[in-house]
C-alpha cells in the first residue's frame, strides 16, 4: 500500500513538473494544446472545448481534482498564467494511474513475499538446528539406566538452554549419588548378614542334633527360616553386585552347554515334585556374549521358577531356537500362571504374585531382568492360553 500510494504521489509531482513548465512559457501554444507526454496518458490542452482532449467545466479552481468527464475518470491539476489570463489543465486517466501504482507496488511486493518465504525456510532451518541437540538429548535421557543415569553433554547446545542442562546433570548426579550410597548399603548390608547367619545356622544344626524329638519339628522350622533368610541376603548381594558391576569384558559362551548345567543342577527338584522336566526342541551350536557367568544365572532362575510353581506331576518344556539371528530361550509350564494385571510388575524387586503361596524373596526375576539388561538381551513374560506361564528370553548371537 505504501508502494502504491507512492506511486501516485509520484504521478501527481509529474503533473506539478508540466504545470510549472506551462506557467514558466517554457511550452508553446502549438505543444500544450493536445500533446502526448507519457505514453497517451498525459495531455496538455487549453481550458475550453477541444476535440480529444477531457472537457471540464470553465470555473474549475485551480488545484488538483479527481472527476468524470467523457465517461472517463480524470485526475486534472488546473493552472492559470497571469500574463496571459489564460487557464490550463494536465490531464491523466486514473485508469492509466492505477496501473502504473499497482506494477509498482507488485514490483516491490513479489521481491518482498519472496524474501519473507527464504526466510522462512532459513528460520526453519536454524531452529531446528539448533533444537536438533536438544531432541537428541531427550532420547539420550529416555534411554538411559534408570539405575545408573549419566550426565548430559552440552556440546552443540544453544546456549540459552545451558543453565537447564546444568540443573539437569546436578539432578542426575544426585540421584546416581542416592542411588550408589543405597546399592552399597543393600551390598554391605547383605555381606555383614551372611556370616552370622550361616553360624546361627550350624549352630541349630548342632541344636537339632542334641535335642529330643519333641523338639525336631520346631528346630526344622527355625532352620527354614533361617535358610530363607540366607536366601534372602544371597539374592540381595546378588541385586546389588549386578547394579553396581556395569564394567566387565564379555565373553563368548555356548547357550547349549548354559542350559545343560542349569537342568543338571535342578533335575533332582524336579524328580522330587514329580514334574516332566525336559527339552523338546534345540538348535545345537549357539553362541551368545556373556559377562562372568551371568547368563547361567538367569536361565537357572527361570527353571527354577518354573519348578517352584508348578504343582506335582506337571511338566516343564524348554526351547532353544533362532530366530532374525537371535537366540530364543523359552520356558514353558502348565502351571498357575500370573493374574494379567501383575505381568507388568513380577520383574520389580520383591514383588510377588498376591495369590501364589510358594516361598519366595520377589528377587529372581528381579536378578534376571537386570542381568538381560546388561547382556542386551529382553526378557518377555505371558500367560498361556492352555494354563501355565510362559519365559521367553531373546539375545543377539554372536
Amino acid at each position: 500500500m505504501v508502494a502504491y500510494n507512492q506511486a501516485r504521489e509520484l504521478q501527481d509531482n509529474t503533473l506539478l513538473e508540466i504545470a510549472s513548465l506551462i506557467k514558466a512559457g517554457k511550452l508553446n501554444e502549438s505543444t500544450m494544446i493536445h500533446h502526448d507526454i507519457v505514453k497517451d496518458t498525459i495531455i496538455i490542452n487549453e481550458l475550453g472545448p477541444k476535440q480529444h482532449v477531457p472537457i471540464m467545466p470553465l470555473n474549475t479552481n485551480d488545484g488538483f481534482h479527481t472527476m468524470m468527464l467523457n465517461d472517463q475518470r480524470w485526475r486534472m491539476l488546473v493552472i492559470s498564467r497571469s500574463n496571459t489570463n489564460r487557464r490550463y489543465s494536465v490531464s491523466q486517466q486514473t485508469k492509466i494511474r492505477d496501473e502504473i501504482a499497482l506494477k509498482n507496488s507488485l514490483a516491490v511486493l513479489i521481491p518482498l513475499l519472496l524474501l519473507i518465504g527464504i526466510m522462512l525456510i532459513i528460520i526453519h532451518f536454524v531452529i531446528n538446528r539448533q533444537f536438533k541437540q536438544l531432541s537428541n538429548l531427550a532420547t539420550i535421557v529416555d534411554q538411559q539406566d534408570s539405575m545408573n543415569p549419566q550426565v548430559l553433554t552440552h556440546e552443540e547446545v544453544p546456549i540459552e538452554i545451558t543453565p537447564f542442562i546444568n540443573s539437569i546433570n546436578g539432578l542426575l548426579t544426585r540421584i546416581r549419588t542416592t542411588l550408589n550410597k543405597q546399592q552399597r548399603f543393600i551390598a554391605d548390608a547383605a555381606h555383614e548378614l551372611r556370616t552370622p547367619i550361616t553360624a546361627l545356622s550350624l549352630q541349630v544344626e548342632n541344636l537339632s542334633a542334641n535335642s529330643d524329638e519333641n523338639n525336631q519339628e520346631i528346630h526344622q522350622q527355625l532352620q527354614q527360616g533361617i535358610h530363607r533368610i540366607g536366601t534372602l541376603v544371597s539374592q540381595l548381594l546378588d541385586l546389588a553386585r549386578l547394579q553396581n558391576d556395569k564394567k566387565h569384558k564379555q565373553e563368548e559362551i555356548s547357550f547349549n552347554n548354559t542350559i545343560k548345567n542349569s537342568i543338571s543342577d535342578l533335575y533332582p527338584l524336579a524328580e522330587r515334585k514329580k514334574i516332566d522336566l525336559g527339552v523338546i526342541k534345540q538348535k545345537q551350536g549357539i553362541l551368545v556374549m556373556d559377562i562372568q557367568g551371568k547368563l547361567n544365572q538367569l536361565v537357572f532362575n527361570a527353571i527354577d521358577n518354573a519348578i517352584n510353581y508348578t504343582p506335582e506331576g506337571g511338566q516343564i518344556d524348554i526351547s532353544l531356537y533362532t530366530q532374525n539371528n537371535k537366540a530364543i530361550f523359552l520356558v514353558e509350564d502348565n502351571g498357575i500362571g500370573i493374574p494379567e494385571n501383575e505381568l507388568e510388575h513380577i520383574t520389580e524387586p520383591f514383588y510377588r504374585v498376591n495369590e501364589t503361596h510358594v516361598t519366595g524373596n520377589g528377587l529372581g526375576l528381579a536378578i534376571s531382568n537386570e542381568i538381560a539388561q546388561q547382556l542386551g538381551g529382553e526378557i518377555e513374560i505371558k500367560n498361556r492360553e492352555s494354563g501355565g506361564i510362559s519365559f521367553k528370553y531373546e539375545q543377539t548371537m554372536v
